[in-house]
């Protein structure tokens, strides 16, 4: 059970809410393992893609899971989120440090960046931060507004992200022994379908076992 919520908290941190239409693509290493990431927003849905394994659909009132091997779904609304995510350690939702500056400066593919660490209950990470990232307070805020419906579960998992002045574009997380290395390949805006945030059909519900 830790490691499903754990999976969980993963694709939670993993998607941003904002009021244009984006479409976002991550290098994704945990442990080794590599993944592409492409997060399609529009308005205040999300459509996760991890690899061709599995896709998030996220909104403001909860959030279901494809399993594309299994043609396998689930559906959890808010307060089900928030205590898979709180199952993830005992720690999960005590106030946080706020990220802390180094001082020191890297590029990274077109940003240049200036790397913060942080430190959480939970969890520790180094974040390169972009600070020309177009409308990134609006991404940002809207990030943190997804976080607080959920009732602050996160907070011992990931900073706030309006706690940067900028976007991290890349990031290196360790959370629960696991170390999750994140970096941003392209951020494009434009119009979406709304297609793109329509659960298929064929898929059948389950229901994850021990979940509240």
């Amino acid at each position: 059970m830790k490691t499903l919520a754990l999976s969980f908290a993963a694709l939670i941190l993993t998607a941003s809410l904002a009021s244009a239409d984006w479409v976002l693509v991550q290098k994704v290493d945990t442990d080794g393992k590599e993944d592409t990431i492409t997060t399609k927003i529009k308005g205040d849905q999300a459509r996760v893609d991890m690899g061709d394994k599995m896709t998030a659909f996220m909104g403001l009132e909860g959030m279901t899971v494809l399993m594309h091997d299994q043609k396998k779904m689930m559906k959890m609304g808010i307060a089900q989120i928030k205590a898979l995510v709180e199952m993830a350690g005992k720690a999960a939702g005590k106030p946080a440090s706020k990220p802390v500056a180094t001082g020191q400066k890297e590029k990274i593919g077109e940003w240049d960046t200036e790397i913060y660490t942080w430190e959480g209950s939970v969890a520790q990470g180094k974040f390169w931060v972009a600070k020309a990232f177009p409308k990134f307070a609006e991404i940002n805020a809207l990030n943190d507004k997804l976080g607080k419906i959920m009732g602050g579960a996160m907070a011992g998992m990931a900073p706030q992200a309006t706690d940067f002045d900028g976007m991290p574009v890349k990031s290196v997380m360790t959370v629960m022994g696991k170390t999750v290395t994140s970096t941003l390949v392209s951020a494009k805006e434009g119009d979406l379908p709304a297609s793109d945030f329509a659960v298929p059909e064929g898929y059948s519900e389950m229901k994850i076992p021990g979940a509240p």
